[in-house]
């Protein structure tokens, strides 16, 4: 099926529902210039989709034909630039999609027009001259030649061009030059593969409080992988990741998490801008990924197997952890003046059991099963609900409301549950409250986190 920037259709992959998710997904593709792929649920099962992003037509507008610049036009031509030239001499050049000539360049760029494929290159002196009267807003690159000691006051501008790989023939500025317009397009780091690969972050766990810890790295620029249980018993699965492992793709604040299967898919995640979550309590991949950080966020008030030898940093979130003995860092969980501090040596303020107080509530706002059965709620987040209001059943047992307020966490329907289970909870704030983004309390954690991770990598650890 062909989806075009406006939403219209061309042929079909069967089925409303699906189409409608295929659309959505394949409209934030165009958007992002990059594919993906999907799961998404239709009437024979759940599907696997694959959407590619075809017909970019990505330009280049090479200012100057010198030595420089034929070597920067001819490559970015060889890798499917559309490439147009503008010089004051003759240009020969039978591959070029438009070439203009004359004596004032910046009169021959007046009727230029960039958009967000566009890219600018300037190869003569007197480049902000040039680009004085173009509106280059749009373009995602715009790249001045330049000695090193010249500043250029626009931000906008990239002066010198090129990666820094110590270029000194024209081949080889072409080589940096394009080399720096494919990272600009793709939006990426820039750094080579097995540095990134080195970067890699592994997080045990994907609750509400792991979710915010790898929001924070995923948008510091770091690989995250998630890992889970395959029945995960979260009850803020509207700010969870961990909610990916029954959906297939879950969004919490912006950011995109997809359920994989094997350790490999979650390099294709990365490169589709997603956080890969993967079902392994055990960490048992974590050993063949051999990431740079392993980060323990399960918050299950002991160690579940976490150690040392994970990986070359490994930070624990929260009790039953000994930094310096089976993490190198521990970060404290506990509301108060300490909550996200990082401990290099000891352990967090020990459990109370005991909620955090919000409007005069902790143990109150906890909803727990009164017994042993299958789990099925009635409410969902954000429902408004009063003291005595029937929310969930175990079994045919009516579990109701103990006091007013919002449903901010319900457990996942159909999970067996224990007597005593935490299975929903309630923010007696009602509409003031937020289940939509993770807490202040799970951002303040992942900013120890980040603060540890960026030390690590900084030299500073």
């Amino acid at each position: 099926m062909l989806v075009e920037e406006d939403g219209t259709t061309t042929s079909t992959i069967g089925g409303h529902r699906i189409e409608n998710e295929a659309v959505k997904a394949a409209l934030e593709a165009l958007q992002e210039g990059k594919g993906r792929i999907i799961s998404a649920e239709s009437g024979h099962g759940r599907l696997t989709l694959m959407i590619d992003v075809v017909n970019k037509i990505k330009k280049a507008y090479i200012i100057g034909y010198g030595y420089v610049g034929k070597a920067i036009a001819r490559l970015l031509h060889d890798t499917g630039y559309a490439v147009y030239i503008y010089d004051t001499e003759s240009v020969e050049c039978s591959w070029a999609a438009g070439i203009r000539i004359g004596g004032n360049l910046k009169e021959l760029l007046s009727g230029v027009v960039l958009d967000k494929h566009s890219a600018l290159v300037v190869t003569v002196h007197g480049g902000d001259e040039i680009l004085s009267d173009l509106d280059f807003s749009r373009a995602f690159y715009v790249g001045m030649i330049t000695s090193r000691t010249r500043i250029i006051p626009d931000k906008r501008i990239a002066a010198p061009i090129g990666l820094d790989i110590a270029a000194e023939t024209p081949e080889e500025i072409a080589i940096a030059v394009t080399a720096e317009i494919m990272q600009a397009y793709g939006k990426t780091s820039g750094m080579t593969l097995s540095e990134r690969r080195h970067r890699l972050v592994i997080v045990r766990g994907a609750g509400d409080l792991a979710t915010g810890t790898i929001i924070k790295l995923w948008r510091a620029g770091y690989d995250v992988l998630a890992l889970e249980t395959a029945q995960p018993t979260q009850i803020r699965r509207s700010v969870s990741f961990a909610e990916a492992v029954y959906e297939g793709s879950m969004t919490v604040d912006g950011v995109r998490a997809v359920l994989i299967h094997t350790p490999e898919e979650a390099f294709h995640a990365f490169d589709e801008n997603a956080v890969p979550v993967l079902v392994d309590p055990e960490g048992l991949f974590i050993a063949c990924l051999k990431p740079g950080v392993v980060v323990d966020a399960i918050i299950a008030k002991k160690n579940l197997g976490t150690n040392r030898d994970m990986a070359p940093l490994v930070i624990a979130l929260g009790p039953g952890f000994t930094a310096g003995v089976d993490a190198d860092a521990v970060i404290e969980t506990k509301r108060g003046h300490r909550l996200g501090r990082i401990i290099r040596e000891g352990i967090a303020i020990p459990n109370t059991g005991e909620p955090g107080n919000i409007g005069g509530y902790t143990t109150e706002r906890v909803i727990r099963s009164g017994s042993a059965g299958v789990f099925r709620g009635v409410c969902t987040f954000g429902d408004i609900v009063k003291k005595g209001d029937v929310i969930a059943y175990v079994d045919a047992v009516p579990l109701t409301a103990t006091i007013d307020g919002m449903i901010r966490g319900m457990l996942h329907s159909g999970l067996y549950v224990t007597e005593g289970f935490k299975v929903a909870d309630i923010d007696p704030r009602g509409s003031a409250a937020d289940c939509t983004t993770p807490s202040d309390k799970a951002y303040a954690i992942a900013g120890g986190v980040l603060e540890c991770v960026d030390s690590f990598y900084g030299g500073r650890w």
